[in-house]
């Protein structure tokens, strides 16, 4: 019986420190699908977000937001809510991960006139790396949007973040 108390409350513990914050900050592309006219990564547009992750043996399973600037040639830009799930390849100093992120778009804005986009849902998936307390990703997402005439309702996007482990 004390055996198993100690165990749980080193279990306990061990997570209770194993929880990351990471701020991040970068760049997303339109991946050329959504406006039929451009079909280019010419434009890049500022994307910032919050994580915060929770780590279980080669795992983290988090929550994040984020929001994600205006590229040209869709003019829209979204604020998703996110679970997410990072599956660390080797734990080991230099930590590779595959990682894969659904949620909802909780804000939806376009500036071109007599379009009313409603972002409904967020999904993506991509690979990144942990160095220390820095972090770096790519991911491929895609963004559902409603109401809006001029794409194909799937908003296809390219982020390349940068993050910092603050926590």
């Amino acid at each position: 019986m004390k055996k198993g108390l100690i165990a749980l409350f080193l279990a306990a513990s061990t997570a209770a420190f194993s929880m990351d914050a990471h701020l991040r900050l970068g760049a997303i592309t339109n991946a050329g699908s959504y406006n039929k006219e451009d079909k280019s990564f010419e434009s890049y547009a500022p994307t910032i977000g919050l994580e915060v992750t929770q780590t279980l043996l080669l795992a983290d399973v988090g929550v994040g937001i984020a929001y994600n600037g205006k590229t040209s040639g869709t003019d829209i830009e979204t604020v998703p809510a996110y679970g997410l799930i990072k599956m660390n390849l080797f734990p080991v100093g230099v930590k590779p991960y595959l990682v894969g992120k659904v949620g909802k778009v909780l804000y939806t804005r376009d500036s071109v006139s007599n379009s009313n986009p409603d972002g409904k849902y967020f999904y993506g998936a991509g690979v990144g790396m942990d160095i220390f307390a820095l972090q770096g990703e790519i991911l491929y997402s895609v963004t559902k949007i409603d109401g809006d005439k001029r794409g194909n309702d799937n908003l296809e996007q390219i982020s390349f973040t940068l993050g910092y482990n603050f926590f």
